[in-house]
């Protein structure tokens, strides 16, 4: 079995919910599992999860977020705090660090290169215009609170609606998210060649 182990603590969230789907789209789905770590810094909760599997003659991947500088992070930092942390604690895993396994950022980075703004520019002029009216007396929202306002913005049936909460963004609509876009093709490759 492979598992993927991600940053997430759950499974309601946009970003489990997106690796999930993804998998769906390129095939994978029925030989990938997915875990979750809650926090890059709990990969120790995990050891036997990872042993056992590793023992049982399947393949661990990490899909943690680089961050950034800004946030005590960066993807070469991020990644040697990956490779020290699971030579410690005697696992085996290959690691991708959103956005693209090389450059700072996180996995709303990734993510805000999939949306479809030129079919949604209203939304992202509005919203630009928002950000510039806040100024600097308010605190804009982070780039993660721009993106579900983006989705929750968009019109759909109210038994969908519901589901935004819980990180069902739709990732497979074509009216939503481009998962054809260049930027994905990292991740893609990462997971095929596992």
């Amino acid at each position: 079995m492979i598992k993927i182990y991600l940053e997430t603590g759950k499974k309601t969230t946009s970003e489990y919910v997106f690796i999930e789907t993804l998998l769906r789209v390129l095939g994978l789905d029925k030989s990938y599992q997915i875990e979750c770590v809650n926090g890059k810094d709990n990969l120790a909760n995990a050891a036997n999860t990872f042993m056992a599997n590793t023992e049982s003659g399947g393949k661990n991947l990490i899909v943690f977020d680089a961050d950034t500088p800004k946030n005590g992070g960066g993807f070469a930092k991020r990644k040697k705090e990956l490779e020290t942390a699971l030579e410690s604690l005697g696992i085996k895993a290959d690691v991708f660090l959103f956005p693209n396994n090389k450059d700072d950022g996180d996995f709303e980075t990734l993510i805000s290169k999939l949306v479809l703004s030129e079919k949604h520019k209203r939304f992202f002029d509005c919203y630009g215009d928002y950000e510039k009216c806040l100024g600097t007396e308010y605190v804009s929202p982070n780039l993660k609170g721009k993106l579900f306002t983006y989705i929750s913005a968009i019109p759909m049936s109210k038994s969908k609606r519901d589901r935004l909460g819980q990180g069902q963004w739709f990732f497979d609509n074509k009216d939503y998210w481009n998962l054809e876009c260049e930027a994905l093709d990292p991740l893609k490759k990462f997971l095929k060649d596992c």
